[in-house]
């Protein structure tokens, strides 16, 4: 079975995004906040901006998601308050 993210199915593309942050910085899902979501048709591919806490600093992130749920891309970096 092939799984798909569509735009019909963001709550599932939202628990991916936060499933996937929580395992790599080993935080609760509650400190993670998905900024922004978007989808390249070309390339077919999801990019999210999440921002979270971890040991009071706060980061950002970016992450790229291929359509089958997979993550090809993770960055992230502290949040500079400058």
């Amino acid at each position: 079975m092939e799984f798909k993210l569509t735009i019909d199915r963001m709550e599932d593309l939202k628990s991916t995004i936060v499933e996937q942050i929580t395992k790599m910085e080993n935080i609760p899902a509650e400190n993670v906040e998905i900024l922004d979501v978007f989808y390249y048709s070309g390339l077919k591919k999801w990019t999210a901006s999440v921002a979270f806490n971890v040991s009071g600093k706060h980061y950002v992130a970016s992450m790229d998601i291929l359509e089958n749920g997979l993550v090809s891309r993770y960055q992230q970096r502290e949040k500079n308050e400058n």
